[in-house]
């Protein structure tokens, strides 16, 4: 059995109602760094207090215990475990609570000295923490009254020209610290459009007014850079009566130093309803539940998981039986947050479900009939691997990788579109690992007609295009932001998003050789050797530097775009095989584990980090398998649960607790229309009995399609499809032409059946199974029958009436 992970031995101890901390005395209490050096007289720390109580719960004690200090005239001590030097030497911070008590030591040197403000490391921080450069304030191109900063402090070089150089030097007054309007405006003693940022003596106020003191000197060229943030706790589960959490954040430079940077970074939190988060890094519980803290300092992100648990009373957890480590893994969070999964989905749910999500059709009645008479206890596995070898199976998901590929007469010319869809078809029909799917849609070039996979470039313009298509698509990652400035809620940076850019520096195109008309034109994919990007802000030529990872060294006659694929698709990429299950799971479930699903960041992190990663390794370990993953997330019990909540899961929308309702996609739609009225819908220049699914240019509009969401693939995002419910759908539906001229078509399931003499109730029974895909209740048997036995010389008008019915029921419009 593989080891498990800290949160799922956590998880294991949750008892059927979960056990409380006994009493408010701890057994025993630990702090939180043991040992702490301050250096310089300005230096200060958070520490933290916790408790640790029987049953192996844990419970954060820093603003409930009473601080000392074993020397005052070392370290001093707030009441919240805030500490500071008084003098060199050496001294215990000691916090207790009733008869526990815990001991760090603090060692402090240098406590007459005040090291210079570091402008990049603290007044920067500073400036971000009031608030002074966010977007809505200095932080625009244009700046605020004159005004203006970098976005988040990205552009040091920049700042320091406003601060120190303009205005006169009103704004920074070394003769006259407290006299600088950036402390006069910030304090609110000066009238400011921007408000009150600043208090008194706070940590920002001081760090402005000591660089001003001091002079305004820019920072030595041998400053340390920022490497990395470690927050404490870096997660953790606190059950009830635990209410709170302080937080100790410390950065580490590129010289080995650290400094607590506590009260200068900046928190906010994923579910505000869960927890609350101060500026001083204590967090508060609102609800039960879990939530993410992304803590910010400088153009570094860390996320600490929080997790609030308390007794649900009702709740006694019956362990769900468990098809695979998929189900393991959401068991397991969904016992750690109470939250017990819906009962199992029954057969016929099951059936229209899983043919929708392979093949984007309902089952017909024959074939639901069959499955829901089949004896055997693992049909279902049988029906998901005949389901998977269908042609139909192949139209469908290569209709969503044409829509994010960009399959589009407008880029790619209309031959060439037709040709790019049939090449993707045949790597789903093949079942082409993804990484070899990949790499020839990222290296490819030549003309695009007789070369499909060029056409991918024929949507991207600019290495800029390219940078992010190619990370939304393939990364899950959206760079847009750091194209600019520095990414506002990520690690990346200017120099990052260039150095990706710099992979697609090289690609041009010319025209030809096929040119039939405007949008059948041919255009060849080549490289120029001697096209480079330059960083627009410091104009410095960008080497090739995969995101987040070391620049790579490429010959001047090699394609730099060889080098990124063989980084992306790497077994070891931490991206690529994550964002690959990641689509497919959203395809199957309606969510992503990191939902949206192209856009991973630390600031929205994944239902279950330990399912994404079980699952990504899964896909390596079998050579980046798509249809193996698909048939894992299928056969797993989580996939197949009900859709219909319990009392405890019925807010739970992130989890995968329950099956997602959803509506179907507009192809599914159309498609399960023309089956369930067997009338097949005529589209465009495909032969006759064409699915919609299988149309392969994204420039042809159907009004049906367009209605129900169909995208035009002009962008990389699966956002580009409609998933809501519109007045366009309602009138399509109510009165729409085409719903409306499946229904009343002679020769319609409606024709056939009166044609063979069936009866009224097999007619209805048969409507049933072909639209909602059940029989019909007993009730809804009754009544329809009844209707039909009413009005003898109008049969016909009222199976076609109780057709469209069944066709606008919920049952029928949507995923369930």
């Amino acid at each position: 059995m593989p080891p498990r992970t800290a949160w799922q031995l956590l998880a294991l101890c949750l008892a059927p109602a979960i056990v409380q901390a006994a009493g408010s005395v701890p057994d025993r209490i630990r702090i939180e760094p043991p040992e702490t050096v301050l250096d310089g007289r300005r230096a200060t720390a958070q520490l933290i207090a916790t408790g640790h109580y029987p049953g192996e719960t844990v419970r954060d004690l820093t603003h409930e215990g009473g601080w000392t200090s074993s020397d005052p005239s070392v370290v001093a001590v707030g009441p919240g475990g805030r500490i500071e030097p008084r003098g060199d030497g050496q001294a215990e911070v000691i916090v207790r609570l009733g008869s526990s008590e815990a001991r760090a030591v603090v060692r402090v040197r240098n406590a007459d000295e005040a090291h210079p403000i570091q402008f990049a490391h603290e007044v920067l921080p500073a400036l971000t923490k009031a608030g002074c450069n966010m977007g809505a304030c200095h932080g625009t191109p244009t700046g605020k009254n004159g005004f203006r900063l970098s976005l988040r402090g990205y552009d040091a070089a920049v700042d320091f020209q406003s601060l120190a150089r303009e205005v006169g030097s009103r704004r920074t007054n070394p003769f006259k610290p407290e006299s600088s309007l950036i402390l006069l405006k910030g304090t609110g003693q000066t009238p400011h459009e921007g408000g009150k940022r600043l208090e008194a003596e706070d940590v920002c106020y001081r760090a402005l007014r000591d660089w001003v003191a001091e002079g305004v000197r820019p920072d030595p060229d041998d400053t340390p850079e920022l490497v990395s943030l470690v927050v404490t706790p870096p997660g953790r589960i606190l059950d009830d009566p635990a209410r709170e959490q302080q937080l100790v954040v410390r950065a580490e430079f590129a010289d080995g130093s650290t400094r607590d940077v506590t009260r200068l970074a900046r928190y906010s939190t994923t579910d505000t309803s869960v927890a609350s988060v101060d500026d001083a890094g204590r967090v508060v519980k609102e609800s039960r539940g879990e939530s993410t803290v992304l803590v910010s300092f400088e153009h570094l992100v860390a996320a600490v998981r929080l997790v609030f648990r308390e007794p649900v009373p009702g709740l006694v957890w019956a362990d769900p039986p468990e098809n695979n480590f998929i189900d393991e893994h959401i068991f397991e969070k969904l016992k750690l947050l109470s939250i017990p999964p819906s009962e199992l989905s029954d057969d016929a749910q099951f059936c229209r479900r899983v043919y929708l999500d392979v093949i984007g059709l309902i089952p017909t009645p024959e074939e639901l009939v069959a499955f829901l008479e089949d004896p055997r206890p693992e049909k279902r596995a049988r029906l998901i691997d005949e389901l998977l070898e269908r042609p139909e199976y192949v139209d469908f998901w290569t209709l969503k990788w044409a829509d994010l590929l960009g399959c589009n007469r407008r880029f790619t010319g209309t031959k060439g579109a037709i040709s790019y869809h049939r090449w993707i078809r045949d790597q789903v029909a093949y079942n082409v690992p993804l990484d070899r799917f990949v790499r020839e849609i990222i290296t490819s070039q030549g003309p695009n007609f007789t070369n499909p996979p060029a056409s991918f470039y024929r949507r991207i313009r600019s290495p800029e295009d390219a940078v992010e298509s190619v990370s939304q698509i393939f990364m899950g990652v959206r760079l847009g932001c750091a194209k600019c400035h520095n990414h506002v809620a990520e690690r990346w940076t200017q120099d990052d998003y260039y150095g990706m850019a710099s992979f697609f520096s090289q690609v041009e195109y010319k025209n030809g050789p096929q040119n039939f008309a405007q949008y059948n034109k041919e255009e060849t994919v080549y490289l120029d050797p001697d096209a480079e990007v330059r960083q627009p802000r410091t104009g410095v030529v960008m080497q090739p530097k995969p995101l987040g990872d070391e620049p790579v060294d490429v010959a001047a006659d090699e394609d730099r775009r060889e080098a990124l694929a063989d980084w992306l698709v790497d077994p070891a990429n931490p991206f690529f095989a994550k964002a690959m299950v990641n689509r497919i799971w959203y395809h199957l479930m309606g969510r992503g584990i990191v939902d949206p699903v192209d856009d991973f960041r630390e600031s929205n992190p994944p239902a279950s980090a330990e399912l994404l990663q079980a699952l990504a390794d899964d896909l390596v370990a079998h050579g980046f398998d798509a249809k193996r993953a698909i048939r894992l997330i299928l056969n797993s019990r989580v996939y197949q649960l009900s859709s219909r909540p319990n009392a405890f899961n019925e807010e739970d929308n992130r989890y995968f607790s329950h099956a997602m309702v959803r509506l179907m996609m507009a192809e599914q739609m159309l498609d399960s229309a023309c089956l369930a009225t067997g009338v097949p819908e005529g589209l465009f220049y495909l032969p006759p009995g064409s699915r919609a699914a299988q149309v392969p240019d994204g420039e042809l509009v159907h009004p049906f399609l367009r209605d129900f969401g169909q995208p035009a693939r002009a962008d990389a995002c699966e956002c580009e499809r409609g998933t809501d419910t519109t007045l366009g759908q309602a009138l399509q539906l109510i009165g729409g032409r085409t719903l409306h001229g499946k229904v009343i078509a002679r020769e319609n399931r409606i024709g056939a059946l009166i044609e063979s003499g069936a009866d009224d109730d097999t007619l209805v029974e048969t409507l049933f199974l072909a639209t909602l895909s059940r029989y019909p209740g007993t009730q809804e048997r009754e009544l329809a029958v009844s209707e039909l036995a009413a009005r003898p010389s109008d049969r016909r008008q009222s199976a076609e009436d109780l057709l469209w019915t069944l066709m606008n029921h919920p049952e029928f419009l949507f995923q369930h």
